[in-house]
């Protein structure tokens, strides 16, 4: 075009050299781009393997605390109070489930851009070289997103993490559920007065019930309740423990609540805070028992141990096989406040004919400091669920205003980066074909 005598057409000359050059030095750098994405992004710690790790973390935080506010909705209801959760439980929900969807869309945008760098790129520099600029701001643009966001994305927890108050609400994996829970022994019979111990898989207390008079536990309130996921639990009755894994998803439920029957099959209950216990043996059976006698058929193993659990003030005699015995060990302790003593006789192999005769004497409530797993562990309350509005705002902060700020530094910084490529200036163009 220079030696054309228009002076409109002749100054795009010089222009379109520049941006020849500019465009070439582009596109033969189309592998190097993909590379230093690769090492400012390592450089910088971003691993899209946590991101996407902490990514599915948020969405079950997410879902989980959904489900324990649909729960304790369902709580409130049973029991007359569904215009709180009309009121209060549902928009809850609402504002959630709009995060949720915020979230996964935001991320499936990101997923789709980053996996598909390398066809936007080569699109990018593309539109950037067509001639007299007509697509240059789009390709500088396309090819800067694909360079901020392939290197900020990853760095987005951090960000977060680092702009975020803490949460009063120790809303968890876990989840929430309200549970009806009754401890039987051998005989069916409930355990009076045991301590049921909730933990986490990886052995933190979540919570402590004491059963009533009848082994009954009542873990439907809203202060109360159990967690949602596998959890295990430890049984203690007056100095014998029992340890089992529970999994509230396959037990029965009714209108929301769980129904949880744990059978303890080596315990007798011979009245409240009496116990029989039976270790390594084969199998027993309770053939009588009143107030003041059991009997039973043991079929012992070369390890078998039976330990008779009572009150200090009771008195027991065994007969073993029509014969006497004594107790190998006898020790005394503390329980709940209550003082216990309990025997412990060994039996050899074989099958034997156990008669226990006592007398029992004096009475006793083991009295416990209870761990309650929705107001101790999670922070509800029934006298203020307003509790509740707190940690779903933190959520909803940290969820949604925390991406969409630090999504806008990533996309102004995008947009700077297309100014420098040449989207409405050549400045750039000039600097890396002249130098000057």
């Amino acid at each position: 075009m220079l030696p054309i005598p228009f002076y409109g057409l002749k100054k795009w000359a010089p222009q379109l050299m520049v941006d020849g050059i500019f465009s070439a030095i582009l596109v033969f750098s189309y592998t190097f781009i993909l590379w230093i994405i690769g090492y400012l992004g390592e450089a910088l710690g971003s691993d899209w393997n946590n991101y996407y790790l902490w990514f599915a973390n948020e969405i079950n935080v997410i879902v989980t605390t959904i489900l324990m506010l649909k729960l304790i909705g369902i709580g409130l209801s049973s029991i007359g109070l569904g215009f709180i959760a009309n009121s209060m439980i549902s928009p809850l929900v609402s504002s959630l489930t709009y995060l949720l969807m915020f979230l996964i869309t935001t991320s499936i945008l990101i997923t789709a851009l980053v996996t598909l760098a390398p066809t936007i790129l080569s699109l990018g520099i593309l539109l950037h070289s067509v001639p007299f600029r007509i697509t240059r701001s789009s390709g500088a643009m396309l090819i800067s997103l694909v360079i901020i966001f392939s290197i900020g994305t990853p760095l987005m927890p951090r960000f977060i993490d680092t702009i975020s108050p803490p949460s009063i609400l120790g809303v968890s994996n876990e989840g929430f559920v309200f549970a009806k829970i009754h401890v039987y022994d051998d005989n069916n019979i409930g355990v009076p007065y045991c301590l049921y111990e909730i933990y986490s898989l990886n052995n933190k207390l979540q919570a402590r019930y004491r059963s009533d008079p009848n082994g009954f536990i009542n873990a439907s309130t809203v202060e109360t309740g159990i967690p949602y996921s596998m959890h295990r639990v430890k049984i203690d009755v007056a100095g014998y423990h029992y340890e089992t894994m529970i999994d509230p998803k396959k037990y029965p439920s009714s209108r929301g609540i769980v129904n949880i029957t744990i059978k303890i099959n080596n315990l007798v209950v011979i009245k409240p805070l009496r116990y029989l216990a039976l270790m390594n043996y084969n199998n027993f059976s309770l053939l009588y028992m009143d107030d003041s006698l059991a009997i039973l058929n043991i079929n012992a193993s070369e390890a078998t141990s039976m330990i008779i659990i009572g009150l200090e003030s009771d008195s027991f005699s065994v007969s073993i096989d029509n014969v006497q015995a004594e107790p190998a060990t006898t020790y005394s302790y503390e329980w709940g406040g209550a003082k216990f003593e309990a025997e412990e006789y060994s039996l050899s192999r074989g099958n034997h004919l156990v008669e226990i005769t006592y007398v029992l004497s004096g009475t006793a409530e083991p009295v416990f400091d209870e761990i309650y797993y929705g107001r101790d562990t999670l922070g509800i309350e029934m006298n203020d669920l307003t509790n509740l509005v707190y940690p779903i705002t933190i959520l909803i902060y940290r969820l949604f205003l925390g991406p969409m700020i630090y999504l806008s530094v990533l996309f102004s910084a995008s947009l700077a980066l297309a100014r420098l490529l040449g989207g409405s200036s050549s400045r750039i163009a000039r600097i890396v074909v002249t130098g000057l």
